[in-house]
């Protein structure tokens, strides 16, 4: 009964419900644990059932035709975008954070009214700023998309005053999040300073990598894009 359970709630997740974002991993005691991360200590501990692809959840049309064409006009990665609002709001133009963040991209109330937007809850609104101030960041970071990520979290004030991606658990948290619905992965070195050269490459697999540490048995080419 628990395998036909366990086989039902896979097939369910793989349909882009709103919990499609989910994994499923099955821990040393035989439970069935849903969750939207994935550790390096669980990965060793537990069987991985189920793990979603980058964008698996379902985009409402609406947003995502509105996504494609400010993305066009903004001259700005698509699936950043996506990944951002995802992240912030899960499409919830209703959504308000514990920090009084609202809509679609978050936006605080300063950061909306520097795009000229008024009413928060406005998904259209909402989003056309979120689009427009994440390219403001992506050019002012020469396209650093961890940098870009860090600042949309935390400010850049923040993001000023420590030379680089602060060291704040809920930001890089944040960062890996995005970039994960991106189809990427970030590392962040414990001992390295916070501003430091960010690498990109290609594993033999495909998956595209983006780092402060590079490993010693890395092939390919590799990228220097801060």
């Amino acid at each position: 009964m628990k395998h036909e359970t366990t086989v039902l709630l896979i097939a369910w997740l793989s349909t882009g419900s709103l919990f499609a974002g989910l994994i499923v991993r099955q821990d040393k005691n035989g439970h069935i644990v849903l969750t939207n991360t994935m550790d390096p200590e669980s990965i060793k501990k537990d069987s991985l059932l189920f793990q979603p692809s980058s964008f698996s959840t379902v985009i409402p049309a609406l947003y995502k035709e509105k996504i494609q064409a400010l993305t066009q006009k903004h001259d700005l990665p698509e699936d950043l975008v996506i990944a951002v609002a995802k992240a912030e709001s899960s499409f919830n133009p209703f959504a308000v954070s514990r920090k009084g963040a609202v809509g679609l991209m978050q936006l605080m109330r300063d950061t909306a009214r520097q795009y000229g937007v008024f009413n928060r809850y406005n998904a259209g609104d909402n989003l056309e700023a979120g689009v427009k101030h994440l390219k403001y960041l992506y050019q002012k970071y020469k396209q650093n998309i961890p940098l870009t990520l860090a600042a949309y979290n935390a400010g850049e004030d923040t993001v000023s005053k420590y030379n680089g991606v602060p060291p704040y658990r809920e930001t890089k948290q944040y960062i890996r999040r995005v970039m994960s619905l991106m189809g990427m992965s970030y590392t962040f070195s414990a001992s390295a300073p916070a501003r430091m050269k960010i690498y990109k490459y290609t594993t033999a697999a495909g998956k595209t990598i983006i780092t402060d540490t590079l490993p010693a048995d890395i092939s390919g080419a590799i990228e220097i894009i801060n």
